[in-house]
């Protein structure tokens, strides 16, 4: 199965986050294949996720530019949060 989601996936994990480039399922876990964003090494992480599917299709149906993203705290029991592409500039933008 495929989905497509337009915007970037990021996972928290250990305090850094990482870009996912590719997610596949094996059974009950997940293989995310990521670049970290302040190395920009490659890195591949397999966990069991639950609730993935259902984050991912709540960002498919709200993630409409490829500045939205959906954020995955690993560190945080895999909460997970979309934000928009104005949320994000809200987010970063300085004073």
């Amino acid at each position: 199965m495929e989905t497509r989601v337009k915007g970037t996936m990021i996972l928290k994990r250990d305090g850094r986050f990482f870009k996912v480039i590719t997610v596949r399922g094996t059974g009950d876990r997940y293989v995310f294949e990521c670049l970290d964003i302040d190395s920009k090494h490659r890195q591949v992480f397999t966990y069991e996720v639950l609730g993935l599917l259902e984050a991912l299709d709540a960002a498919a149906s709200r993630m409409r530019d490829p500045k939205d993203i959906l954020l995955v705290d690993l560190d945080n029991q895999g909460k997970w949060k979309i934000m928009t592409k104005d949320q994000v500039d809200k987010a970063t933008k300085r004073h």
